[in-house]
């Protein structure tokens, strides 16, 4: 966008920025549909009531004016039949300004039946409401409203002149009360529009605000978490029977940071771990948190995925072999241990000031363990995940493992050379 967004033309109200301008005519082409609807709804209402007066104040003109009144509604029902039409909103605009001339003509037409002792004082009533009707019911942009509404007008006068109904005076009488309606129509059309497009800036600036911050609460909060805690201000603990979770982190971390400046270990720790956001959100995986060099996240919280090991399992592949392609160039050589585990956790949010969504039950502690009990470069999966994809992954039985707090557990390495072999 431009640095003044909402800079607008003076005369054609246009927006500066021509992507805003192409999304509020956009909009507006949506939002025209019902009210031309409306506008012919009202249009023909005002024709019957035209026609009753005229009927009912100048007799001699009733035998035509059945077919004058006949084409000005049928130029009405066209237009509300368009409304229709599967691509009305790109030329919404157009309609509406043909239709105001067609129903012009189509009233000079009806004009043409009156006596030219009675059609001065009838037509100029008539032809001044129709003329503020063009400004104010028919949703046309303020320059075309006014292309309508002086043009329309020109015509009128013009006719009226062509066959000596209006002279002088007369002419002169009813043009400046059709120049006072036009400009009148004129000034209310431009506020109103002005007004229209603030109002559209302001939305699609609360719009993008809003798009922002729940971006900025995905990266801290599910999206389902999200939405309830949007819907009712607090978010309930959720139990989930299966779940899949993964822990890293990486060997000798403290040994290997003691002398890295504080700037270089944070941006390191930032490319990498925005990498394994990355394949995280492409593998549906729900990152949970960091600590220190640890990277926490969970499959099977907020979509029940029956395949929450398998996602799991991708995405720790992925990231083993992200960090071995990092390392072949990176002047500092991470080596990362990756270690699964799944079953029953409870998930909830916690937090005051600051929400942290954070999961807990045993099936996190054991994951953690995963992780300490692995080995650089290697993924390293319990006995219960291994039986989930089995079928999925080669894996190499590492026998009973004892790790600490747990006592001796199943451990498996999932095998990425046969894996990738196998994909």
């Amino acid at each position: 966008m431009s640095d003044n967004p909402i800079g607008i033309r003076p005369l054609s109200l246009g927006f500066a920025d021509s992507v805003l301008e192409s999304a509020f005519r956009v909009e507006q082409a949506r939002k025209m549909i019902k009210p031309t609807r409306t506008a012919c709804v009202a249009g023909s209402a005002l024709v019957l009531l035209g026609g009753a007066l005229i009927a009912k104040f100048v007799p001699e003109a009733r035998e035509q004016l059945a077919i004058s009144m006949s084409i000005v509604l049928a130029i009405l029902v066209a237009m509300y039949s368009a409304t229709y039409a599967r691509h009305f909103a790109r030329t919404a605009q157009i309609v509406a300004l043909a239709g105001t001339y067609g129903m012009a003509l189509a009233y000079i037409a009806v004009c043409a039946q009156l006596s030219l002792s009675s059609l001065p004082a009838v037509g100029i009533l008539l032809f001044t409401i129709y003329t503020f009707n063009v400004y104010s019911i028919v949703p046309m942009r303020f320059p075309l409203g006014c292309i309508a509404g002086w043009g329309t007008s020109a015509v009128y006068l013009g006719y009226l002149s062509s066959i000596g109904a209006l002279q002088g005076t007369q002419l002169a009488g009813q043009g400046a009360v059709l120049v006072m309606v036009n400009l009148c129509g004129m000034i209310a059309s431009y506020f109103h529009e002005r007004a229209t497009r603030g109002e559209f800036l302001a939305l699609r600036l609360l719009g993008q605000e809003r798009e922002h911050s729940e971006r900025l609460l995905l990266n801290i909060l599910p999206a389902n978490v999200i939405q309830e805690l949007a819907a009712t201000g607090k978010v309930k603990p959720a139990r989930y029977e299966d779940a899949s979770i993964l822990f890293t982190d990486f060997v000798s971390f403290t040994q290997a940071t003691s002398t890295m400046p504080a700037d270089r270990m944070v941006a390191e720790l930032n490319d990498i771990f925005g990498a394994f956001d990355d394949i995280a959100h492409e593998e549906g995986i729900e990152k949970i948190k960091t600590i220190g060099d640890a990277y926490m996240a969970a499959s099977g919280l907020s979509d029940g995925a029956p395949n929450h090991a398998e996602r799991c399992v991708r995405a720790a592949l992925r990231m083993t072999k992200f960090m071995e392609e990092r390392n072949r160039s990176a002047t500092f050589k991470w080596h990362l241990r990756v270690g699964i585990h799944s079953g029953p956790v409870i998930s909830g949010v916690v937090g005051k000031r600051k929400y942290a969504f954070d999961i807990w039950g045993d099936a996190v502690n054991i994951a953690s363990r995963m992780e300490s009990s692995g080995e650089a470069g290697e993924v390293n999966i319990s006995a219960y995940t291994y039986d989930l994809i089995r079928s999925m992954f080669p894996c190499t039985y590492r026998g009973k493992v004892n790790a600490k707090g747990k006592g001796e557990i199943d451990m498996y390495f999932v095998d990425m050379e046969k894996t990738a072999l196998a994909g």
